[in-house]
């Protein structure tokens, strides 16, 4: 008996026991069923001309609620916006990068990421993403380079999580093209993946070879699960095996025309995964493709994955927009328990770039700058508050615009900015640091996240060195070079670059101390002044482009990007020139101007170093952060 057609219904009351709700139908479908109990199924059809995206075919389920994706009609035409794909495919592939701390392993106070579907990631599992671009004749050499570009953002933001991932990329037309193996050894390091991608993965390598063989490269994929899977169990870690997630994300115009139905690698891929209600968060695959290749929806439609709340196939306008997607995807939003991550998107806001800075002051113009280092605590200079024991009048604001209050402000004990006056030195800013405690704990967000500090263990996982790693490890691995790229924030929120002078250079940059005209010009003996816990920046005349801080960027974070996380290693302190005296503004940027130093006057800024002070941080800070051994 053939069922009747059926119109879509608001729910205004909870559907009854065993059964679901009365489904919404989409604009340009119809629906089949005339029931909504366990069990029962519900199709849908597009009017002719339209493309359905979504699950033609959903199931009452048990919990009562249809499985599969909410369905829709396109028209050919029909495209995604940039903001609405990078939402969508954010809240779902964030889902599937979600790491959740193994039980007992959370800090007091810490809390953990709640999601829809959320995948727990232990140290021993992996997710394996596949990454696979159309190289065929449809798609333009311009438009494969685009598509590659998306493939690298993609391996750079997924590296930045504290997730166990391995990397495969290839290339397919007629036949497909292995640029890295799922079981390669430099499958799990992305900065190889990545060299590998760039010097490995040609337009050209596919020459005449111009049809499209989808289903040869999700065969090829299938191949590799396979290889993989044989290989665990030959080690006998099938344990391993069975708790890896997999990924396929697929760059293409669809038009599958050599080698036979895209749907059959599919369903032999879930097969092989064991992909059934209780795995179905095991698999999820990705398509995307744009306006000038004429994607078919339906085509585009039968390969993705089809869950509840979410979208895996998505059309967008040109290759610009699918860009954009990937740069501004994965902002990382409810990981609480990762530090220094940042968006840094182009279209990221200042306080989404440096989502650890906070403005500390407490009116009349005094200000100083720090860095948010846990939910309840803010690293910034002790001279801010020089011989000022009453902290009630001051505010600290973090990036989401919420204001605190100081609970409590812990200085150096060694500091003592008058500790040299007998011998003739007005100032001296040795141990200059201070740890600030909030009178309840920040919300971590997009605009709000702890900075890494070094020699602990979330700086250790963002480094992604070997958990038996020490302080000396670390000193190594983010100060061992002569001049090493840093950062600070400026008074507006900027990102400045400096070059912290070690080794070979630091001799030159801390004579800068002492120059005519300047504090401490009556120094005879450098040392006197810039002590073993001082990093030093600065450009000679003539030299590179350095930035100088300015008064008020006192006590913010000097930091350093690794592997895409950002790790803070001084704090900003005293400096020799103040690019901002005149307070003019660039007419052009409507940036606080920064003037040059004065011929022949070598700007110096001093910051205090992390390593310097480990014992202090590790005395105040050893309830919120866990330390690694110092040797």
């Amino acid at each position: 008996m053939k069922l009747p057609w059926v119109c879509a219904l608001l729910v205004l009351l909870p559907p009854p026991a065993g059964h679901c709700p009365i489904p919404a139908v989409p604009p340009g479908a119809q629906a089949t069923t005339t029931r909504y109990r366990l069990g029962d199924q519900i199709s849908f059809q597009c009017q002719e001309g339209l493309g359905l995206v979504g699950s033609a075919q959903r199931i009452c389920t048990p919990q009562g609620e249809w499985s599969g994706a909410e369905p829709s009609c396109r028209a050919p035409y029909s495209l995604d916006r940039a903001e609405d794909v990078r939402n969508q495919f954010e809240s779902s592939f964030t889902n599937v990068l979600s790491l959740v701390a193994s039980s007992g392993s959370s800090l007091p106070g810490s809390s953990q990421p709640s999601f829809g579907r959320t995948i727990i990631l232990s140290d021993d599992s992996f997710l394996d993403l596949y990454l696979l671009v159309d190289a065929s004749h449809s798609v333009t050499q311009p438009i494969f380079n685009d598509f590659k570009k998306c493939v690298e953002i993609i391996i750079e933001r997924i590296a930045s999580f504290d997730v166990a991932v391995r990397f495969a990329v290839l290339s397919y037309a007629t036949d497909p093209k292995s640029i890295v193996n799922i079981y390669d050894e430099e499958a799990i390091f992305a900065d190889d993946v990545i060299a590998r991608l760039t010097t490995d993965m040609k337009y050209q390598d596919h020459g005449n070879r111009t049809g499209t063989n989808i289903h040869g490269a999700l065969t090829l994929v299938f191949e590799m699960m396979s290889f993989q899977a044989a290989s665990l169990e030959q080690q006998q870690k099938m344990g391993d095996w069975e708790k890896t997630r997999h990924v396929i994300i697929l760059f293409t115009d669809v038009k599958s025309n050599v080698g036979g139905s895209p749907n059959l690698a599919v369903a032999r891929i879930e097969e092989f995964l064991n992909v059934n209600p209780d795995r179905k968060d095991y698999l999820d695959i990705y398509t995307f493709g744009i306006k000038g290749l004429e994607v078919d929806w339906e085509a585009m439609n039968e390969i993705a994955s089809k869950k509840p709340g979410e979208t895996h196939a998505f059309i967008l306008e040109d290759s610009k927009a699918l860009k954009k997607v990937f740069e501004d995807v994965l902002v990382v939003q409810g990981l609480d328990d990762l530090c220094g991550l940042a968006n840094r998107s182009l279209s990221a806001s200042l306080e989404q770039q440096s989502p650890w800075h906070a403005a500390i002051s407490m009116g009349m113009g005094l200000s100083c700058r720090g860095s948010l280092v846990s939910r309840s605590w803010v690293l910034t200079a002790a001279h801010c508050f020089n011989e000022r024991q009453n902290m009630l009048p001051w505010r600290i604001k973090l990036g989401d615009g919420a204001e605190f209050q100081i609970k409590r402000r812990i200085d150096h004990e060694l500091y003592n900015v008058r500790g040299k006056l007998d011998r003739g030195i007005r100032e001296f800013y040795d141990y200059d640091i201070s740890l600030l405690e909030l009178d309840r704990p920040a919300t971590v967000s997009g605009t709000v996240r702890p900075i890494c500090l070094p020699c602990t263990d979330g700086a250790n996982k963002a480094l992604k060195k070997p958990p038996a790693s020490t302080c000396k490890d670390h000193e190594l691995e983010l100060l061992g070079m002569d001049a090493v790229p840093a950062l600070f924030v400026s008074l507006e929120g900027n990102q400045m670059e400096v070059f912290v002078k070690t080794q070979k250079r630091l001799k030159s940059c801390i004579s800068g101390a002492v120059q005519p005209n300047m504090v401490y010009s009556n120094v005879t003996d450098v040392s006197e002044v810039v002590t073993e816990r001082f990093l030093c920046s600065g450009r000679e005349n003539g030299g590179s482009n350095e930035a100088a801080t300015c008064k008020g960027e006192s006590g913010g974070s000097l930091f350093v990007e690794r592997r895409h996380r950002f790790i803070q290693v001084g704090v900003v302190s005293w400096g020799t020139y103040d690019p901002c005296e005149k307070k003019r503004q660039d007419p052009y940027t409507k940036r606080l101007h920064r003037d040059r130093a004065p011929w022949g006057h070598r700007p110096r800024d001093f910051y205090i170093s992390l390593f310097g002070v480990q014992g202090w941080l590790r005395k105040h800070l050893g309830g919120a952060l866990r330390f690694l051994p110092e040797n």
